[in-house]
């Protein structure tokens, strides 16, 4: 197997990225079915034909025999192997090569799998590891562990521990350590990727660059590679490589070596072959929560994956990052946000939007469904309508899923302020029941109050609260016993002819020479505070005035207690918007400083 590089291409087993470096050695083996389990290839075992084995640059495929071998480049790889479908890798898929290594062997033992059936599988994200919340990921691990349907692997979409990018080499070690150990409760296999707090010691700046394993290169060596690629049946799994490193600072967006690998690896996927891609960072732009625009100028590696998926059957993107759930499309698929694993520790508080930490998928030809389920809650209960962030007035339609994956649930009720309604409940799909009924909120008085939603099923019953805005125009009878203190954050520009309006009539100004980051207060006569309280924040309305303004922690100090806006968290990052059309751009905020906290 002593093939230089001239007959391997004549053999038609290996193919280059453009602008591959030079190698400073080979690494060979075999690809095979492990009959014996021992790890190690015997004769008799049959090889395994045309699975991709690659260092992240490189791409070979192995020949009739299961023989390959990849050129390496300079400097140390992660080389990993591409199963083949209806095989699964016996034990760890990928390799660590060392830098100066040349000329060594690696074997690559699969075994045989059925996946002709349905595929569930897991996607997590934004564990955030740390010494003190282990308890907490196990219970996640346990939780997942025990779903009632045969979950075939889970896959982590980075961010798996907190903060390595702030952390010395030595520490970062400790936490990759107590990501792996902990994780090996998991029952099925697990797959990584890289997030951006997963890169070492980048942003300390004790760290001089030169430690062994700096940057990206110890998840490598701990955990594998940053991008690759694996089989399930007809589907292909690509993981990308969503983060730039550019002397030491951090940019988001898939880099450019991921976006080479995947437009070659995509070259030998058939049109009919269906694609799920997973990365940690959307593949849009994103900021406080809203998607940005995108062009080939902001992203211009996923504009070249895209224009290579065309013709190709994607069926999906999935993608963590932001700790927060969104259903949107990405190429002609959908681009899913999985929440986050740590939204119990890492989260946003109060009252996080939509909390549930993890996704159940299942796949059947192209066919795709799933459901977010919360690990702290046996039964996890989804309410869609009211949104989070909406306002009740008068009839307000409820609706939602409750997941239901052993199709037990035969009956879900809500209660609102001592209103009970029953809902029509019907399955949607194989994983949940989905339920709908209307409620009247018009005898309801201004306030925030905890909207409750029931699932039964047999003699159990299980419930989900979620504190919602009414705001029917009826004011309380609340009379306050002082005055208060309006605080907020602001970020970036909000120009001098600006607003503060509270309850309809005008406050105060943020004034010109207010130090940046500004946190700001403003004294509110008694007579101004009612039960329920509308702030509206708006920028001056100059052209551009308002470019970059960013509003957080808006709350009311009233009686030694501070209240917020139940529909949103403090650390949520609020752009100015119209709220309704003709109206100037505005961050409103309605706060409740009477009802229940």
């Amino acid at each position: 197997m002593n093939m230089g590089r001239a007959g391997l291409a004549a053999t038609g087993m290996v193919w280059l990225l453009a602008l591959a470096p030079a190698g400073a050695g080979t690494i060979g083996g075999r690809v095979f079915l492990d009959a014996n389990r021992n790890g190690s290839w015997d004769p008799g075992e049959q090889g395994v034909s045309q699975c991709v084995v690659s260092d992240e640059r490189t791409l070979a495929r192995s020949d009739g025999d299961g023989l390959y071998r990849l050129a390496l480049p300079d400097g140390p790889a992660a080389v990993f192997v591409v199963n083949a479908p209806g095989t699964w890798p016996m034990r760890r898929w990928w390799t660590h090569v060392a830098d100066g290594s040349a000329n060594i062997t690696r074997d690559f033992p699969l075994e045989a799998a059925r996946q002709d059936g349905p595929l569930y599988f897991v996607q997590g994200t934004d564990p955030h590891i740390h010494t003190n919340v282990v308890e907490q990921y196990l219970r996640y691990i346990e939780h997942v562990n025990k779903l009632p349907v045969p979950v075939q692997f889970v896959v982590h979409t980075g961010d798996l521990a907190i903060d390595t990018t702030r952390a010395s080499m030595e520490r970062a070690n400790e936490l990759f350590d107590l990501y792996e150990s902990t994780s090996k409760a998991l029952g099925p296999p697990l797959r990584n990727l890289m997030g951006n707090h997963d890169i070492p010691g980048i942003a300390n700046p004790k760290v001089t660059g030169a430690e062994p394993g700096f940057g990206k290169a110890l998840y490598r060596q701990r955990l594998g590679p940053a991008t690759y690629a694996f089989r399930h049946g007809p589907y292909h799994f690509i993981a990308l490589d969503g983060t730039t490193v550019n002397d030491r600072t951090l940019t988001y967006g898939l880099t450019r070596e991921s976006a080479d690998w995947a437009i070659a690896y995509l070259a030998g996927v058939g049109s009919d072959e269906p694609i799920i891609l997973m990365m940690h960072e959307p593949m849009f732009p994103e900021l406080g929560g809203v998607r940005q625009p995108e062009t080939p100028e902001t992203r211009p590696n996923e504009w070249r994956l895209k224009a290579a998926l065309q013709g190709k059957k994607l069926l999906m993107t999935l993608a963590g990052h932001v700790h927060g759930r969104s259903e949107t499309t990405w190429a002609g698929a959908p681009h899913i946000l999985g929440g986050a694993i740590s939204y119990a520790w890492h989260g946003i508080l109060p009252y996080p939007p939509m909390p549930l930490g993890y996704v159940l998928f299942r796949l059947e030809g192209t066919e795709q469904e799933h459901v977010y389920l919360d690990w702290a809650e046996e039964r996890s209960i989804d309410i869609a309508m009211p949104s989070f962030t909406s306002l009740v007035r008068g009839r307000q339609r409820i609706s939602g899923i409750v997941a239901d994956l052993a199709r037990e649930i035969t009956g879900v009720e809500c209660l609102l302020a001592g209103q009970t309604a029953k809902a029509d409940v019907v399955r949607r799909g194989n994983l949940a029941a989905a339920f709908e009924m209307e409620l009247d909120s018009s005898a309801l008085e201004d306030g925030t109050y905890d909207l409750r939603v029931i699932a039964r099923g047999g003699s159990r019953q299980w419930e989900e609260r979620q504190p919602v805005v009414v705001a029917n125009g009826r004011a309380s009878h609340f009379r306050p016993a002082g005055g208060a203190r309006l605080t907020f954050r602001l970020q970036g520009t909000i120009g001098t002819d600006n607003r503060i309006l509270f309850n309809g009539q005008p406050l105060a100004t943020v004034p010109p020479d207010a130090p940046a980051p500004r946190g700001l207060a403003f004294d509110v006569p008694a007579e101004r505070l009612r039960r329920l309280n509308e702030i509206a924040i708006i920028p001056a309305t100059g052209a551009g005035s308002k470019a970059g303004a960013v509003i957080t922690d808006i709350g009311l100090e009233y009686e030694g207690q501070r209240w917020s806006d139940a529909r949103y968290s403090p650390l949520a990052r609020r752009m100015p918007a119209a709220p309704k059309p003709g109206a100037p751009a505005q961050v409103v905020a309605f706060i409740d400083i009477a009802g229940e906290r």
